[in-house]
């Protein structure tokens, strides 16, 4: 991949997220709080953006704060979370909040070895919240970026999301200042036109950069 190849794309993509990305959803909104951000975080784990949109607004509005968390029945927070399954989440969501109460005042922390450290916490998902919450110049990697990274540039890391060579080429195109925007278009492109199966190379607007577009058609 050359420089340039890298800079087009990032520009295409951000011009194609301005005019195309899901902006309306809440976890997305400028004055979502950081805690707030986590959480869409955890409950996106292995789950679909419509099924956290069933769960999540009403969800922060009755645990807005770690605290309030803490002092709920483990019970009830399951209940509030079991239309997502994934049941262990109910576990990472309180003992994260205990976490944070305990050991940083009850601020989720902008660090990325301190995000990590936080329960049921990964490397995209602390990644994710860096860049979001905190503005961070971070690159953030799930299944949805990896494929698309793998088939633009030719990767052979499309089902390898925690592949090093997908990390270090989104590190290399994440552009300062903008690494939130960068993540959240590559998600919604990933989930719109580069989709896992039957991808819209026809009308995509990456089609002249991408590997596997001009593979197809041969």
């Amino acid at each position: 991949m050359c420089d340039d190849d890298g800079d087009e794309f990032v520009d295409i993509l951000l011009e194609w997220y301005a005019a195309n990305g899901r902006h309306d959803l809440p976890w997305r909104d400028p004055s979502t709080t950081p805690f707030e951000i986590l959480i869409a975080e955890y409950m996106l784990q292995q789950t679909s953006v419509e099924q956290v949109l069933g769960v999540y607004e009403e969800f922060v509005e009755k645990y807005p704060t770690p605290a309030s968390l803490v002092d709920a029945e483990s019970d009830e927070i399951g209940e509030d979370l079991e239309p997502l399954g994934l049941h262990k989440r109910t576990a990472y969501i309180e003992r994260a909040s205990e976490q944070i109460i305990r050991q940083h005042d009850g601020e989720v922390p902008d660090a990325l070895d301190e995000l990590l450290d936080l329960h049921g916490v990964g490397e995209y998902t602390a990644a994710s919240v860096l860049a979001h919450a905190y503005d961070g110049d971070i690159a953030a990697v799930d299944t949805n970026v990896a494929r698309i990274l793998a088939r633009v540039f030719g990767l052979e890391t499309e089902d390898k999301p925690d592949a090093r060579e997908n990390w270090e080429l989104a590190e290399r195109l994440a552009p300062p200042g903008r690494c939130g925007d960068f993540v959240h278009a590559l998600i919604d492109f990933g989930a719109s036109v580069c989709t896992a199966s039957n991808p819209g190379c026809e009308g995509c607007p990456v089609n002249g950069l991408c590997e596997y577009a001009d593979a197809e058609d041969d």
